[in-house]
């Protein structure tokens, strides 16, 4: 279920196992320049810089658009990467001409320069598509798989060249850009990324991007990090953050990845599943839920743990969908608990009616749905297999209302919880000041279940939570549900290789200590639009 091992290597790289600058001073700069020419005037000069893998090609090449002060070695480092963790050529891009590269590149005259370019977008395409015209051209690249990525000043122009109609490329990544109003001319033909910090560009903004991309019938995939802000992936910046480095430089790898050919999406359900009947109680209310063990799991060797709160069919027996999911996980090396909100006596519920009146039950009462949900996570506290300091939740529509109302009530039991197409319009009151678990929310562009995004950032922030949040275009509410009329598996494979990911980087934290990582904001607060601050990076 896991991705190719080539990956692994790369998201070692920044993980919690080195610092910043570790990684910057690692990676020995491995480039080449080449020359060539502006697309629209051969008379203007540019240098890039190639890094190529040990390889007899073709292979996919990955176009890194700089930051406001062109290409640098930071870009280069990047490039550097792209060859040796994933074997892909990559190169650094230039943008404003060779006679404006330096490390750094004066920053007035970094700004002046951008300026031209924001100025002239006719122009800033034009350059991106040089950069991919050259690489298409490079005898060791396969000119059918070529990918654009860009840094801020870089990530706008990613976006840019996107809406402008840019050809050659299977996908584009955005990383912190700046969000402006882009003008939209032609319909996009490539899958968009972007990536972007809570504290970076407001929730509204990221709405009318969201708009944007809709009426440019893009296939795109927004995901935010709270708390954090402008250039979170430059490690020698004081806004350099390792939690949203590392989240979506994975992101990008995956992304990627897929528009090279070299993964399939796709959750493939499990031909049959493995979870046995676990009877217990809620105050004396009677459950049943139904557990996955991987096999050979040990009590001198605890597993970390996670809990499935259901949609509103309740838990759905032996064969039924949270009983797959927890075999998945089973196989994933956690043992999984399909947990029982209704009681014993609702298992499966087919009648629409009685769905509607267990679901107002609950809906009504978040202290008894968090106290339905809390007696599932005991039985793993206590279970002789489970590793009591590593539990984490997840959650399927109304499920994933649940597991937002778990983080919001304070309990600290589980370190992450992932709500899939929850029901996020009308979440339980916020019960504490500083959320504790990971949030992880994985939503369809589509799903009015959703609700308000800008909204549902405000609660988390006022509650000082830790979360990220991913929106996929055209999917709707129901997305993860094999066989039905919603499933969508773009957003099935992603959202679930997000929740394993995510769950892996916690795991690797070194102590208690560490986590939660940070939280969002240093205060409760409300999302108003963003004031520019002059000596930000564009």
């Amino acid at each position: 279920m896991k991705l190719l091992a080539v990956f692994v290597l790369a998201v070692g790289i920044i993980s919690g196992l080195a610092s910043a600058q570790e990684i910057y001073d690692d990676v020995e700069i491995n480039v080449t320049a080449i020359e060539y020419s502006d697309v629209y005037d051969d008379d203007f000069p540019l240098v890039g810089y190639v890094s190529v893998p040990n390889t007899d090609g073709p292979v996919p090449a990955v176009v890194i658009i700089p930051d406001f002060t062109n290409v640098d070695d930071y870009e280069k480092v990047r490039a550097t990467m792209i060859a040796e963790d994933f074997g892909w050529i990559g190169f650094a891009a230039d943008i404003f001409g060779p006679e404006f590269q330096g490390d750094p590149l004066e920053r007035d005259i970094a700004r002046s320069q951008a300026g031209i370019y924001r100025s002239n977008t006719t122009l800033f395409a034009g350059r991106i598509q040089a950069a991919i015209d050259i690489m298409r051209a490079h005898p060791l690249v396969d000119a059918s798989r070529v990918a654009i990525i860009g840094y801020c000043f870089g990530g706008t122009g990613v976006l840019t060249h996107s809406f402008l109609g840019g050809t050659g490329i299977v996908g584009a990544v955005s990383f912190h850009g700046g969000l402006t109003d882009f003008p939209v001319s032609t319909p996009i033909m490539h899958p968009v990324l972007v990536l972007s910090g809570g504290e970076d560009d407001t929730g509204t903004e990221v709405e009318y991007l969201e708009s944007q991309l809709n009426d440019a019938n893009a296939t795109w995939q927004i995901t935010r990090y709270s708390g954090i802000e402008h250039a979170f992936t430059v490690w020698h910046d004081d806004r350099y953050n390792e939690r949203a480095d590392h989240r979506s430089w994975w992101e990008m790898a995956t992304f990627l990845a897929e528009g090279f050919g070299e993964i399939s999406y796709g959750t493939p359900q499990p031909n049959q599943t493995d979870a046995t009947a676990v009877e217990y109680d809620d105050d004396g209310f009677s459950l049943t839920g139904w557990l996955a063990v991987p096999p050979g799991a040990s009590p001198s060797d605890p597993l970390p743990a996670v809990v499935i709160v259901p949609d509103w069919d309740g838990v759905s027996g032996e064969d039924g969908y949270e009983s797959a999911r927890a075999t998945l996980l089973a196989g994933e090396g956690y043992i999984a608990l399909a947990a029982d909100i209704y009681g014993s006596d609702f298992q499966q519920v087919e009648d629409f009616d009685t769905r509607v009146q267990q679901t107002t039950i609950y809906r009504s009462n978040y202290t008894l749905f968090v106290s339905r949900i809390q007696a599932a996570v005991d039985v793993l506290v206590n279970h002789e297999l489970v590793d009591a300091d590593n539990i984490f939740m997840i959650g399927y529509c109304f499920g994933g209302t649940g597991a937002v109302n778990y983080a919001f009530s304070g309990l600290r039991d589980v370190k992450a919880v992932v709500p899939f197409h929850g029901g996020l319009t009308s979440l339980a009151p916020i019960q504490t000041d500083n959320i504790f678990p990971y949030v992880l929310v994985q939503s369809g562009g589509e799903d009015d279940a959703h609700g308000n995004n800008t909204e549902l950032e405000m609660a988390l922030n006022s509650a000082n939570a830790t979360w990220e949040i991913s929106r996929y275009s055209n999917v709707f509410h129901g997305f993860t549900a094999w066989g039905g009329r919603a499933y969508n598996e773009l957003a099935d494979w992603r959202s679930w290789d997000a929740m394993l990911e995510v769950f892996d980087w916690i795991l690797l934290q070194d102590d208690d200590e560490s986590f939660p990582p940070e939280s969002s904001v240093d205060e409760p607060t409300t999302i108003v639009a963003a004031m520019e601050n002059p000596d930000a990076d564009p």
